[in-house]
Protein backbone atom coordinates (compact mmCIF):
# COMPACT_ATOMS: atom_id res chain seq x y z
CA UNK A 1 0.00 0.00 0.00
CA UNK A 2 2.80 2.71 0.63
CA UNK A 3 3.91 2.17 -2.73
CA UNK A 4 1.04 2.61 -4.48
CA UNK A 5 0.42 6.29 -2.45
CA UNK A 6 4.15 7.40 -3.92
CA UNK A 7 2.48 6.65 -7.54
CA UNK A 8 -0.51 8.56 -6.35
CA UNK A 9 1.57 11.50 -5.21
CA UNK A 10 3.86 11.64 -8.07
CA UNK A 11 0.64 11.32 -10.51
CA UNK A 12 -0.75 14.24 -8.67
CA UNK A 13 2.46 16.34 -8.85
CA UNK A 14 3.26 15.68 -12.58
CA UNK A 15 -0.36 16.51 -13.66
CA UNK A 16 -0.30 20.22 -11.54
CA UNK A 17 2.68 20.76 -13.13
CA UNK A 18 1.78 20.68 -16.70
CA UNK A 19 -1.09 23.18 -16.41
CA UNK A 20 1.18 25.74 -14.46
CA UNK A 21 2.26 27.34 -17.34
CA UNK A 22 -1.02 28.15 -18.99
CA UNK A 23 -3.81 30.67 -18.36
CA UNK A 24 -7.88 31.24 -19.39
CA UNK A 25 -9.72 29.17 -16.60
CA UNK A 26 -10.16 29.81 -13.15
CA UNK A 27 -7.84 28.10 -11.03
CA UNK A 28 -10.44 26.66 -9.52
CA UNK A 29 -12.38 25.33 -12.50
CA UNK A 30 -9.05 23.97 -13.76
CA UNK A 31 -7.74 22.21 -10.11
CA UNK A 32 -11.72 20.57 -10.26
CA UNK A 33 -10.89 19.68 -13.56
CA UNK A 34 -7.28 18.10 -12.54
CA UNK A 35 -9.00 15.70 -9.75
CA UNK A 36 -11.55 14.41 -12.00
CA UNK A 37 -8.05 12.97 -14.75
CA UNK A 38 -6.10 12.08 -11.37
CA UNK A 39 -9.56 10.00 -10.24
CA UNK A 40 -9.51 9.13 -13.84
CA UNK A 41 -5.90 7.99 -14.02
CA UNK A 42 -6.55 6.08 -10.40
CA UNK A 43 -9.48 4.47 -11.52
CA UNK A 44 -7.65 3.35 -14.93
CA UNK A 45 -5.13 1.31 -13.49
CA UNK A 46 -7.22 -0.43 -10.70
CA UNK A 47 -8.89 -1.51 -13.17
CA UNK A 48 -6.44 -3.12 -14.63
CA UNK A 49 -5.37 -4.98 -11.67
CA UNK A 50 -8.46 -5.93 -9.72
CA UNK A 51 -11.46 -7.45 -10.31
CA UNK A 52 -15.19 -5.36 -10.46
CA UNK A 53 -16.64 -6.36 -6.97
CA UNK A 54 -12.80 -5.69 -5.43
CA UNK A 55 -13.30 -2.96 -2.51
CA UNK A 56 -9.98 -0.97 -3.66
CA UNK A 57 -11.68 -0.56 -7.42
CA UNK A 58 -14.95 0.26 -5.99
CA UNK A 59 -13.25 2.81 -3.28
CA UNK A 60 -11.41 4.50 -7.01
CA UNK A 61 -14.66 4.02 -9.16
CA UNK A 62 -16.62 6.00 -6.35
CA UNK A 63 -14.29 8.96 -6.14
CA UNK A 64 -14.17 9.46 -9.79
CA UNK A 65 -17.86 9.36 -9.70
CA UNK A 66 -18.01 11.82 -7.09
CA UNK A 67 -15.62 14.27 -8.31
CA UNK A 68 -16.83 14.06 -11.85
CA UNK A 69 -20.53 14.78 -10.60
CA UNK A 70 -19.21 17.82 -8.12
CA UNK A 71 -17.29 19.44 -11.77
CA UNK A 72 -20.61 18.90 -13.62
CA UNK A 73 -22.50 20.59 -10.99
CA UNK A 74 -20.09 23.41 -10.54
CA UNK A 75 -19.07 23.87 -14.07
CA UNK A 76 -21.64 22.16 -16.55
CA UNK A 77 -18.97 20.25 -18.96
CA UNK A 78 -16.11 17.38 -18.56
CA UNK A 79 -14.53 18.50 -22.22
CA UNK A 80 -11.11 16.97 -23.12
CA UNK A 81 -9.50 18.14 -26.21
CA UNK A 82 -7.34 14.80 -27.10
CA UNK A 83 -3.51 14.80 -29.11
CA UNK A 84 -1.40 12.27 -29.39
CA UNK A 85 0.20 12.49 -26.11
CA UNK A 86 -1.75 14.66 -24.16
CA UNK A 87 -5.19 15.59 -22.88
CA UNK A 88 -6.07 19.34 -22.67
CA UNK A 89 -9.09 20.77 -20.68
CA UNK A 90 -10.30 24.18 -22.10
CA UNK A 91 -6.19 24.26 -23.97
CA UNK A 92 -4.87 23.62 -20.23
CA UNK A 93 -2.85 20.57 -20.25
CA UNK A 94 -4.55 17.80 -17.96
CA UNK A 95 -2.61 14.58 -18.51
CA UNK A 96 0.29 13.46 -20.60
CA UNK A 97 1.91 10.40 -21.20
CA UNK A 98 4.62 9.81 -23.64
CA UNK A 99 4.63 5.87 -23.46
CA UNK A 100 2.50 4.75 -26.30
CA UNK A 101 1.22 1.24 -24.60
CA UNK A 102 0.52 3.37 -21.36
CA UNK A 103 -0.95 6.07 -22.71
CA UNK A 104 -4.62 6.88 -22.66
CA UNK A 105 -4.39 10.14 -24.70
CA UNK A 106 -2.38 7.79 -27.61
CA UNK A 107 -5.71 5.26 -27.32
CA UNK A 108 -8.19 7.31 -27.91
CA UNK A 109 -6.01 9.71 -30.52
CA UNK A 110 -5.08 6.26 -32.33
CA UNK A 111 -8.98 5.49 -33.60
CA UNK A 112 -9.44 9.14 -34.77
CA UNK A 113 -10.82 10.73 -31.39
CA UNK A 114 -10.32 14.25 -31.68
CA UNK A 115 -12.85 15.44 -28.41
CA UNK A 116 -14.48 13.67 -25.36
CA UNK A 117 -17.70 15.50 -23.81
CA UNK A 118 -18.98 13.97 -20.31
CA UNK A 119 -22.23 15.53 -19.86
CA UNK A 120 -24.09 16.01 -16.58
CA UNK A 121 -25.95 12.99 -15.34
CA UNK A 122 -23.43 10.55 -16.40
CA UNK A 123 -23.42 7.28 -14.23
CA UNK A 124 -20.60 5.26 -12.60
CA UNK A 125 -21.57 2.06 -15.24
CA UNK A 126 -20.53 4.44 -17.76
CA UNK A 127 -16.99 5.92 -15.91
CA UNK A 128 -16.18 2.36 -15.91
CA UNK A 129 -17.27 1.23 -19.85
CA UNK A 130 -15.35 3.87 -20.80
CA UNK A 131 -11.96 3.31 -18.78
CA UNK A 132 -12.31 -0.41 -19.80
CA UNK A 133 -12.20 1.15 -23.38
CA UNK A 134 -9.41 3.08 -23.43
CA UNK A 135 -7.38 1.66 -20.26
CA UNK A 136 -5.98 -1.17 -21.64
CA UNK A 137 -3.63 -1.92 -24.56
CA UNK A 138 -4.69 -1.37 -28.32
CA UNK A 139 -6.56 -4.20 -29.27
CA UNK A 140 -5.42 -6.17 -32.42
CA UNK A 141 -9.34 -6.89 -33.17
CA UNK A 142 -11.28 -5.18 -36.08
CA UNK A 143 -13.27 -3.58 -33.18
CA UNK A 144 -11.32 -0.18 -32.58
CA UNK A 145 -12.22 2.35 -29.30
CA UNK A 146 -15.16 4.38 -31.30
CA UNK A 147 -16.99 1.22 -31.91
CA UNK A 148 -16.72 -0.30 -28.61
CA UNK A 149 -18.22 2.95 -26.84
CA UNK A 150 -20.89 2.96 -29.48
CA UNK A 151 -21.55 -0.50 -29.12
CA UNK A 152 -21.95 -0.12 -25.18
CA UNK A 153 -24.46 2.55 -25.00
CA UNK A 154 -23.27 5.59 -23.21
CA UNK A 155 -25.84 8.20 -23.59
CA UNK A 156 -24.23 10.66 -21.21
CA UNK A 157 -20.59 10.55 -23.17
CA UNK A 158 -19.93 12.13 -26.65
CA UNK A 159 -17.25 12.51 -29.20
CA UNK A 160 -16.56 14.32 -31.94
CA UNK A 161 -13.66 12.27 -34.69
CA UNK A 162 -11.34 13.21 -36.89
CA UNK A 163 -13.37 12.57 -40.01
CA UNK A 164 -16.02 14.89 -38.46
CA UNK A 165 -13.48 17.20 -38.31
CA UNK A 166 -10.08 16.61 -39.29
CA UNK A 167 -7.67 18.36 -37.56
CA UNK A 168 -4.28 19.21 -39.61
CA UNK A 169 -0.69 18.84 -38.95
CA UNK A 170 0.68 21.89 -36.64
CA UNK A 171 3.30 23.59 -37.85
CA UNK A 172 6.58 24.01 -35.96
CA UNK A 173 9.02 26.93 -36.46
CA UNK A 174 12.68 25.22 -36.15
CA UNK A 175 14.75 28.15 -36.86
CA UNK A 176 16.58 29.46 -34.19
CA UNK A 177 17.09 33.22 -33.98
CA UNK A 178 21.61 33.20 -35.12
CA UNK A 179 23.36 34.73 -32.44
CA UNK A 180 24.54 38.49 -32.80
CA UNK A 181 27.96 38.03 -30.26
CA UNK A 182 30.68 38.01 -33.26
CA UNK A 183 28.87 40.80 -34.73
CA UNK A 184 28.86 42.94 -31.26
CA UNK A 185 32.57 42.21 -31.07
CA UNK A 186 33.92 43.26 -34.20
CA UNK A 187 31.92 46.77 -33.83
CA UNK A 188 33.84 46.74 -30.22
CA UNK A 189 36.90 46.15 -31.71
CA UNK A 190 36.75 48.42 -34.79
CA UNK A 191 35.76 51.39 -32.02
CA UNK A 192 39.13 51.08 -30.24
CA UNK A 193 41.14 50.90 -33.15
CA UNK A 194 39.75 54.84 -33.74
CA UNK A 195 41.35 57.62 -32.37
CA UNK A 196 39.23 59.30 -30.26
CA UNK A 197 37.83 63.19 -31.36
CA UNK A 198 38.73 66.17 -29.41
CA UNK A 199 35.89 66.82 -27.33
CA UNK A 200 33.50 70.14 -28.16
CA UNK A 201 32.34 72.55 -26.07
CA UNK A 202 28.79 73.34 -26.82
CA UNK A 203 27.62 77.10 -27.66
CA UNK A 204 25.39 78.33 -25.19
CA UNK A 205 23.27 80.01 -27.43
CA UNK A 206 21.91 76.77 -29.03
CA UNK A 207 18.47 75.74 -28.22
CA UNK A 208 18.98 72.15 -26.27
CA UNK A 209 15.77 69.70 -26.19
CA UNK A 210 14.91 69.50 -22.88
CA UNK A 211 14.28 65.33 -21.15
CA UNK A 212 10.50 65.63 -21.98
CA UNK A 213 10.80 66.89 -25.39
CA UNK A 214 13.40 64.05 -26.52
CA UNK A 215 11.37 61.45 -24.93
CA UNK A 216 8.59 63.03 -27.24
CA UNK A 217 10.46 63.06 -30.52
CA UNK A 218 12.17 59.39 -29.95
CA UNK A 219 8.24 58.28 -29.54
CA UNK A 220 6.80 60.11 -32.67
CA UNK A 221 10.15 58.68 -34.34
CA UNK A 222 9.42 55.21 -33.54
CA UNK A 223 5.59 55.60 -34.62
CA UNK A 224 7.04 56.64 -37.86
CA UNK A 225 8.89 54.13 -38.39
CA UNK A 226 6.16 51.75 -37.38
CA UNK A 227 3.69 53.13 -39.72
CA UNK A 228 2.53 51.23 -43.13
CA UNK A 229 1.18 52.70 -46.16
CA UNK A 230 -1.58 50.21 -46.34
CA UNK A 231 -2.62 51.23 -43.23
CA UNK A 232 -2.81 54.80 -44.58
CA UNK A 233 -4.92 54.10 -47.49
CA UNK A 234 -7.46 51.76 -45.54
CA UNK A 235 -7.83 55.07 -43.17
CA UNK A 236 -7.80 57.58 -45.84
CA UNK A 237 -10.47 55.39 -48.16
CA UNK A 238 -12.46 54.92 -44.89
CA UNK A 239 -12.46 58.78 -43.91
CA UNK A 240 -13.75 59.32 -47.44
CA UNK A 241 -16.70 56.72 -47.59
CA UNK A 242 -18.11 57.83 -44.39
CA UNK A 243 -18.22 61.32 -45.82
CA UNK A 244 -19.22 61.21 -48.91
CA UNK A 245 -22.68 61.76 -50.03
CA UNK A 246 -23.06 61.59 -53.79
CA UNK A 247 -24.48 58.23 -54.71
CA UNK A 248 -22.30 57.69 -57.66
CA UNK A 249 -19.22 58.31 -55.98
CA UNK A 250 -20.06 56.08 -53.04
CA UNK A 251 -20.53 53.52 -55.15
CA UNK A 252 -17.54 53.66 -56.90
CA UNK A 253 -15.63 53.73 -53.34
CA UNK A 254 -17.61 50.81 -52.52
CA UNK A 255 -16.11 48.90 -55.58
CA UNK A 256 -13.02 49.93 -54.62
CA UNK A 257 -12.83 48.97 -50.70
CA UNK A 258 -14.97 45.55 -51.54
CA UNK A 259 -11.61 45.48 -54.70
CA UNK A 260 -9.19 45.71 -52.26
CA UNK A 261 -10.38 43.56 -49.77
CA UNK A 262 -10.62 40.68 -52.70
CA UNK A 263 -7.12 41.19 -53.28
CA UNK A 264 -6.28 41.52 -49.25
CA UNK A 265 -6.90 37.67 -49.28
CA UNK A 266 -5.59 36.67 -52.01
CA UNK A 267 -2.36 38.77 -50.78
CA UNK A 268 -2.67 36.61 -47.46
CA UNK A 269 -3.33 40.32 -45.51
CA UNK A 270 -5.89 38.20 -43.61
CA UNK A 271 -5.73 41.00 -41.03
CA UNK A 272 -5.87 44.22 -43.36
CA UNK A 273 -9.02 42.44 -44.99
CA UNK A 274 -10.85 41.96 -41.67
CA UNK A 275 -10.02 45.96 -40.98
CA UNK A 276 -11.74 47.09 -44.29
CA UNK A 277 -14.50 44.23 -43.68
CA UNK A 278 -15.62 45.39 -40.26
CA UNK A 279 -15.56 49.14 -41.26
CA UNK A 280 -18.43 48.20 -44.07
CA UNK A 281 -20.17 46.27 -41.81
CA UNK A 282 -20.28 49.06 -39.57
CA UNK A 283 -21.04 51.64 -41.84
CA UNK A 284 -23.93 49.26 -43.00
CA UNK A 285 -25.19 49.30 -39.22
CA UNK A 286 -25.19 52.98 -38.79
CA UNK A 287 -28.61 54.73 -38.43
CA UNK A 288 -27.74 57.63 -41.17
CA UNK A 289 -27.10 55.17 -43.95
CA UNK A 290 -29.13 55.13 -45.92
CA UNK A 291 -30.91 51.87 -47.61
CA UNK A 292 -29.88 51.89 -51.12
CA UNK A 293 -26.31 52.74 -49.34
CA UNK A 294 -26.92 49.65 -47.18
CA UNK A 295 -27.57 47.75 -50.07
CA UNK A 296 -24.47 48.74 -52.07
CA UNK A 297 -22.23 47.58 -48.83
CA UNK A 298 -24.28 44.20 -48.50
CA UNK A 299 -23.74 43.47 -52.07
CA UNK A 300 -19.63 44.41 -52.07
CA UNK A 301 -19.83 42.06 -48.82
CA UNK A 302 -21.19 39.13 -50.95
CA UNK A 303 -18.67 39.08 -53.44
CA UNK A 304 -15.49 39.20 -51.50
CA UNK A 305 -16.00 35.24 -50.50
CA UNK A 306 -15.94 33.56 -53.17
CA UNK A 307 -13.80 30.03 -54.41
CA UNK A 308 -10.74 31.95 -54.72
CA UNK A 309 -10.89 33.39 -51.18
CA UNK A 310 -11.67 30.81 -49.92
CA UNK A 311 -8.77 28.83 -50.80
CA UNK A 312 -6.67 31.60 -49.38
CA UNK A 313 -8.21 31.28 -46.32
CA UNK A 314 -8.31 27.87 -45.90
CA UNK A 315 -4.75 27.83 -46.55
CA UNK A 316 -3.81 30.32 -43.66
CA UNK A 317 -6.38 28.71 -41.38
CA UNK A 318 -4.61 25.68 -41.73
CA UNK A 319 -1.42 26.68 -42.31
CA UNK A 320 -0.85 29.56 -39.55
CA UNK A 321 -2.52 31.33 -36.14
CA UNK A 322 -2.27 34.02 -38.01
CA UNK A 323 -6.07 34.42 -37.79
CA UNK A 324 -7.19 34.43 -34.25
CA UNK A 325 -10.73 31.75 -33.85
CA UNK A 326 -12.71 34.90 -32.55
CA UNK A 327 -11.88 37.40 -35.48
CA UNK A 328 -12.55 33.94 -37.56
CA UNK A 329 -16.01 34.04 -36.08
CA UNK A 330 -16.63 37.54 -36.40
CA UNK A 331 -15.33 37.69 -40.14
CA UNK A 332 -17.97 34.90 -41.12
CA UNK A 333 -21.00 36.27 -39.10
CA UNK A 334 -20.02 39.66 -41.21
CA UNK A 335 -20.15 37.65 -44.29
CA UNK A 336 -23.20 35.94 -43.59
CA UNK A 337 -26.63 34.13 -45.25
CA UNK A 338 -25.54 36.07 -48.61
CA UNK A 339 -21.81 33.94 -48.32
CA UNK A 340 -23.46 30.72 -46.82
CA UNK A 341 -22.08 28.60 -49.77
CA UNK A 342 -18.85 29.42 -49.00
CA UNK A 343 -19.10 29.62 -45.41
CA UNK A 344 -20.00 25.85 -46.33
CA UNK A 345 -17.41 24.98 -48.95
CA UNK A 346 -15.01 26.70 -46.43
CA UNK A 347 -16.03 23.90 -43.73
CA UNK A 348 -15.83 21.20 -46.55
CA UNK A 349 -12.14 22.05 -47.03
CA UNK A 350 -10.62 23.37 -43.74
CA UNK A 351 -8.62 20.36 -41.94
CA UNK A 352 -7.67 21.78 -38.11
CA UNK A 353 -10.12 20.67 -35.84
CA UNK A 354 -10.61 23.86 -33.24
CA UNK A 355 -11.59 25.39 -36.75
CA UNK A 356 -14.13 23.79 -37.61
CA UNK A 357 -15.96 24.22 -34.46
CA UNK A 358 -15.68 27.76 -34.86
CA UNK A 359 -17.29 27.21 -38.44
CA UNK A 360 -19.96 24.95 -37.11
CA UNK A 361 -20.77 27.62 -34.27
CA UNK A 362 -21.47 30.22 -37.49
CA UNK A 363 -23.64 28.00 -39.22
CA UNK A 364 -25.54 27.43 -36.76
CA UNK A 365 -26.29 30.72 -35.52
CA UNK A 366 -26.77 32.07 -39.72
CA UNK A 367 -29.59 29.41 -39.44
CA UNK A 368 -31.45 29.07 -36.05
CA UNK A 369 -34.50 31.28 -37.93
CA UNK A 370 -34.55 29.19 -41.26
CA UNK A 371 -32.67 25.80 -41.25
CA UNK A 372 -34.25 25.64 -44.97
CA UNK A 373 -30.68 27.34 -46.05
CA UNK A 374 -29.34 24.17 -45.38
CA UNK A 375 -31.20 22.15 -48.25
CA UNK A 376 -28.80 22.40 -51.05
CA UNK A 377 -25.74 20.67 -49.26
CA UNK A 378 -27.38 17.76 -48.20
CA UNK A 379 -27.10 16.51 -51.52
CA UNK A 380 -23.37 17.46 -51.29
CA UNK A 381 -21.18 13.79 -52.94
CA UNK A 382 -18.54 14.64 -49.49
CA UNK A 383 -20.20 12.79 -46.84
CA UNK A 384 -18.41 14.08 -44.33
CA UNK A 385 -19.28 17.90 -45.20
CA UNK A 386 -23.05 16.16 -45.40
CA UNK A 387 -22.82 14.71 -41.98
CA UNK A 388 -21.44 18.38 -40.26
CA UNK A 389 -24.97 19.78 -41.94
CA UNK A 390 -26.49 16.91 -39.70
CA UNK A 391 -24.70 18.09 -36.62
CA UNK A 392 -25.24 21.82 -37.98
CA UNK A 393 -29.10 21.27 -37.93
CA UNK A 394 -29.43 19.14 -34.58
CA UNK A 395 -27.76 21.50 -33.18
CA UNK A 396 -30.52 24.36 -34.20
CA UNK A 397 -33.01 21.56 -33.44
CA UNK A 398 -36.20 22.63 -34.39
CA UNK A 399 -38.94 21.09 -35.90
CA UNK A 400 -37.78 22.19 -39.82
CA UNK A 401 -34.73 20.98 -38.76
CA UNK A 402 -35.95 17.66 -38.12
CA UNK A 403 -37.79 17.13 -41.35
CA UNK A 404 -34.75 17.65 -43.14
CA UNK A 405 -32.37 15.51 -40.96
CA UNK A 406 -34.80 12.57 -41.47
CA UNK A 407 -34.47 12.94 -45.14
CA UNK A 408 -31.08 11.08 -44.65
CA UNK A 409 -32.49 8.03 -42.76
CA UNK A 410 -31.92 5.79 -45.94
CA UNK A 411 -28.71 7.75 -46.89
CA UNK A 412 -26.25 4.84 -48.87
CA UNK A 413 -23.27 6.25 -46.14
CA UNK A 414 -23.51 4.93 -42.90
CA UNK A 415 -21.56 7.58 -40.97
CA UNK A 416 -24.26 10.02 -42.16
CA UNK A 417 -26.94 7.35 -40.54
CA UNK A 418 -25.21 7.56 -37.52
CA UNK A 419 -25.44 10.58 -37.16
CA UNK A 420 -28.86 11.15 -37.77
CA UNK A 421 -29.62 8.09 -35.74
CA UNK A 422 -27.67 10.58 -32.56
CA UNK A 423 -29.90 13.31 -33.55
CA UNK A 424 -32.92 10.98 -32.89
CA UNK A 425 -31.63 9.97 -29.76
CA UNK A 426 -30.95 13.06 -28.07
CA UNK A 427 -34.51 14.80 -29.51
CA UNK A 428 -37.27 15.77 -27.17
CA UNK A 429 -39.74 15.83 -29.83
CA UNK A 430 -41.52 12.51 -29.83
CA UNK A 431 -42.20 12.70 -33.82
CA UNK A 432 -38.45 12.16 -33.80
CA UNK A 433 -38.74 9.18 -31.67
CA UNK A 434 -40.76 7.39 -34.13
CA UNK A 435 -38.17 7.33 -37.12
CA UNK A 436 -35.98 5.33 -34.59
CA UNK A 437 -38.17 2.27 -35.61
CA UNK A 438 -36.50 2.58 -39.06
CA UNK A 439 -33.44 1.42 -37.81
CA UNK A 440 -34.46 -1.58 -36.84
CA UNK A 441 -34.00 -2.95 -40.90
CA UNK A 442 -30.64 -0.77 -41.01
CA UNK A 443 -28.18 -2.41 -43.07
CA UNK A 444 -25.70 -1.95 -40.39
CA UNK A 445 -26.00 -4.33 -37.35
CA UNK A 446 -24.20 -2.04 -34.96
CA UNK A 447 -26.87 0.80 -35.84
CA UNK A 448 -30.10 -2.04 -35.44
CA UNK A 449 -28.70 -2.38 -32.09
CA UNK A 450 -28.00 1.07 -31.05
CA UNK A 451 -31.97 1.78 -32.13
CA UNK A 452 -33.21 -1.47 -29.91
CA UNK A 453 -30.88 -0.04 -27.12
CA UNK A 454 -32.31 3.82 -27.19
CA UNK A 455 -36.18 2.23 -28.14
CA UNK A 456 -35.52 0.21 -24.76
CA UNK A 457 -34.10 2.63 -22.20
CA UNK A 458 -36.69 5.21 -23.55
CA UNK A 459 -39.41 2.70 -23.39
CA UNK A 460 -41.40 3.69 -25.84
CA UNK A 461 -44.99 1.92 -26.70
CA UNK A 462 -44.92 2.01 -29.77
CA UNK A 463 -41.98 0.21 -30.49
CA UNK A 464 -43.17 -3.08 -29.23
CA UNK A 465 -44.84 -4.46 -31.83
CA UNK A 466 -42.08 -3.45 -34.67
CA UNK A 467 -39.57 -5.13 -32.11
CA UNK A 468 -41.49 -8.17 -31.39
CA UNK A 469 -42.31 -8.24 -35.58
CA UNK A 470 -37.89 -8.98 -35.76
CA UNK A 471 -37.97 -12.08 -33.98
CA UNK A 472 -40.89 -14.05 -36.39
CA UNK A 473 -38.77 -12.48 -39.55
CA UNK A 474 -37.20 -14.95 -41.91
CA UNK A 475 -33.56 -13.44 -41.43
CA UNK A 476 -33.76 -13.30 -37.77
CA UNK A 477 -31.88 -16.40 -37.26
CA UNK A 478 -28.94 -15.33 -38.93
CA UNK A 479 -28.19 -12.70 -36.85
CA UNK A 480 -25.68 -12.38 -34.37
CA UNK A 481 -26.15 -13.32 -30.69
CA UNK A 482 -25.29 -10.17 -29.70
CA UNK A 483 -28.61 -8.28 -31.80
CA UNK A 484 -30.70 -10.97 -30.81
CA UNK A 485 -29.81 -10.63 -26.95
CA UNK A 486 -30.53 -6.60 -28.40
CA UNK A 487 -34.18 -8.01 -29.52
CA UNK A 488 -35.10 -9.52 -27.04
CA UNK A 489 -33.85 -7.17 -23.44
CA UNK A 490 -36.01 -4.74 -25.88
CA UNK A 491 -38.81 -6.88 -25.54
CA UNK A 492 -38.50 -7.09 -21.88
CA UNK A 493 -38.35 -3.06 -21.34
CA UNK A 494 -41.07 -2.84 -23.59
CA UNK A 495 -43.59 -5.88 -23.03
CA UNK A 496 -44.38 -6.23 -19.62
CA UNK A 497 -46.39 -9.20 -18.44
CA UNK A 498 -48.38 -9.60 -20.95
CA UNK A 499 -44.73 -10.78 -23.04
CA UNK A 500 -43.80 -13.74 -20.00
CA UNK A 501 -46.38 -16.46 -21.86
CA UNK A 502 -43.45 -16.49 -25.07
CA UNK A 503 -40.55 -16.43 -22.57
CA UNK A 504 -42.20 -19.12 -20.76
CA UNK A 505 -42.29 -20.82 -23.67
CA UNK A 506 -38.61 -20.16 -25.01
CA UNK A 507 -37.68 -21.61 -21.51
CA UNK A 508 -39.59 -24.78 -21.27
CA UNK A 509 -39.85 -26.00 -24.57
CA UNK A 510 -37.69 -29.00 -25.06
CA UNK A 511 -35.36 -28.81 -28.98
CA UNK A 512 -34.61 -32.55 -29.38
CA UNK A 513 -31.18 -32.95 -30.58
CA UNK A 514 -30.72 -29.26 -30.77
CA UNK A 515 -29.08 -28.56 -27.81
CA UNK A 516 -27.39 -25.29 -29.38
CA UNK A 517 -30.86 -24.03 -30.10
CA UNK A 518 -32.10 -24.77 -26.83
CA UNK A 519 -29.22 -22.79 -25.12
CA UNK A 520 -29.43 -19.68 -27.29
CA UNK A 521 -33.19 -19.88 -26.39
CA UNK A 522 -32.64 -19.86 -22.93
CA UNK A 523 -30.03 -16.97 -23.19
CA UNK A 524 -32.58 -14.77 -25.05
CA UNK A 525 -35.42 -15.57 -22.20
CA UNK A 526 -33.47 -14.92 -19.65
CA UNK A 527 -31.75 -11.67 -21.37
CA UNK A 528 -35.08 -10.12 -21.69
CA UNK A 529 -36.84 -11.46 -17.97
CA UNK A 530 -33.80 -9.61 -16.30
CA UNK A 531 -34.96 -6.52 -17.96
CA UNK A 532 -38.58 -6.68 -16.91
CA UNK A 533 -37.21 -7.10 -12.64
CA UNK A 534 -40.67 -7.96 -11.88
CA UNK A 535 -42.20 -10.29 -9.59
CA UNK A 536 -43.51 -12.74 -11.68
CA UNK A 537 -40.45 -12.53 -14.22
CA UNK A 538 -38.12 -13.74 -11.25
CA UNK A 539 -40.77 -16.94 -10.00
CA UNK A 540 -40.71 -17.34 -14.11
CA UNK A 541 -36.82 -18.30 -14.06
CA UNK A 542 -37.76 -20.35 -10.39
CA UNK A 543 -40.26 -22.57 -12.13
CA UNK A 544 -37.51 -23.06 -15.17
CA UNK A 545 -34.93 -23.96 -12.60
CA UNK A 546 -36.86 -26.44 -11.10
CA UNK A 547 -37.93 -27.86 -14.25
CA UNK A 548 -33.95 -28.50 -15.19
CA UNK A 549 -31.98 -30.60 -12.82
CA UNK A 550 -28.81 -29.88 -14.36
CA UNK A 551 -26.60 -29.01 -17.33
CA UNK A 552 -25.90 -25.62 -18.68
CA UNK A 553 -29.35 -23.95 -18.76
CA UNK A 554 -29.66 -24.69 -15.22
CA UNK A 555 -26.39 -23.14 -14.60
CA UNK A 556 -27.28 -20.01 -16.70
CA UNK A 557 -30.63 -19.82 -14.79
CA UNK A 558 -29.10 -19.80 -11.57
CA UNK A 559 -26.56 -16.68 -12.44
CA UNK A 560 -30.00 -15.32 -13.28
CA UNK A 561 -31.71 -15.76 -10.65
CA UNK A 562 -28.56 -14.36 -8.52
CA UNK A 563 -28.38 -11.53 -10.85
CA UNK A 564 -31.88 -10.72 -10.46
CA UNK A 565 -31.31 -9.56 -7.13
CA UNK A 566 -28.16 -7.38 -7.76
CA UNK A 567 -29.50 -5.36 -10.50
CA UNK A 568 -33.31 -5.24 -9.35
CA UNK A 569 -33.80 -1.52 -8.74
CA UNK A 570 -30.76 -0.65 -10.33
CA UNK A 571 -32.42 -0.24 -14.03
CA UNK A 572 -29.79 1.11 -16.49
CA UNK A 573 -26.91 -0.17 -15.07
CA UNK A 574 -26.76 -2.38 -18.29
CA UNK A 575 -27.61 -5.95 -19.16
CA UNK A 576 -25.90 -8.78 -17.88
CA UNK A 577 -24.38 -11.50 -19.57
CA UNK A 578 -25.59 -14.99 -19.12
Amino acid sequence: MPQKNRYDRNIEERMVNLGGRHEGVTREEYASANLVMIAMVKASKALRIYLPNNPILIGFMDDLDGRMTGHLESYGEFVLDVEPFILRYKGKDIYQNQDPKESMACRIYADGIRTLFFLPGIESRELMAFLGVVGFELSTSDEDVVTQLWERDLPHLRYLLEEDFVEGHLEEDLTEPGSQQAAVTRVYQALAQQIPSQPRMIPKHLLMLTGEEEKWLRKARQVEARRNGLDDVINILSAILAGVKEPEIFWDFVGIMGNLASNMFLAGEIGHALRLIRFMDQLMKLGSTKPEQRKLLSDALARILDLQTVQVLQETLDGSDAVTHQDLKELLLIFGLPSLGAICELLGRVEKLKVRKVIIEVLVELGRKDPGVFTPFLDDPRWYLVRNVVLVLSLVGTPVALEMIIRLISHKEARIRREVLGYLERSGDLKAKTYIVKYLRDDSSALRIKALQILAREKLPFALKPVLALTTADEFATRSLAEKKAVYEALGELGGDEILPMFRDMLLRKYWFQKAAEKESAQLAVAGLLRMQSGQAKKLLQEARNNRRSGEIRDILDQALAAFDAVRGKRGAGAVEV
